[in-house]
């Protein structure tokens, strides 16, 4: 797979990802997005919690200039008004319902970005690879706070894209 391929799998992973309940989704389809505009101005036009997925950069292989290196950014953010100390944005707060997404915090939707990651493994033809992540950076946009964080990923992929052949057909 290459890096058009493996980015849109991680998006539709992430987007499917559910809470608990097993019903209710943790992110609106329309807040986990594939760009590299800047973070602060994207928050304001999504619905939250939100995932940004951004290319990082890049690097052939030296005995394999067909596979690549491929760094991914998935930029977490989530918001939360009337908190006078910004922890709600952390650890969550002011829930409406425990199967809903509004109140939960970095911390929680966190492990939601994990489980959607690990999905996708060497069974898709993918080597993906949690590198580290950014220090949770604050920011108090339109009266609400809103807080978000990297997460650094490396991806083996392909320069070209390919697609698995069919295998084990049943005949009925």
């Amino acid at each position: 797979m290459n890096a058009w391929q493996d980015f849109r799998q991680l998006q539709y992973l992430i987007r499917a990802q559910t809470w608990p309940d097993g019903a209710t989704v943790a992110f609106s389809s329309q807040s986990v997005i594939i760009s590299a505009s800047p973070i602060e101005e994207t928050a304001e036009k999504i619905i939250l919690p939100m995932a940004i997925i951004r290319p990082g950069g890049a690097t052939s292989d030296q005995d394999d200039p067909d596979l690549l290196d491929q760094e991914v950014v998935i930029s977490l953010g989530v918001g939360h008004a009337g908190d006078a100390y910004g922890e709600h944005p952390m650890v969550g707060g002011q829930r409406t319902s425990q199967t809903r997404s509004q109140g939960r915090g970095l911390l929680e939707v966190e492990e939601v970005l994990f489980n959607a990651v690990e999905l996708l493994n060497t069974d898709d033809g993918v080597v993906i690879q949690f590198k580290a992540k950014s220090a949770p950076a604050a920011s108090y946009i339109a009266s609400q706070y809103y807080l978000f964080r990297d997460y650094l990923f490396s991806l083996i992929c392909t320069a070209d894209r390919f697609y698995h052949p069919v295998i084990n057909l049943q005949e009925s």
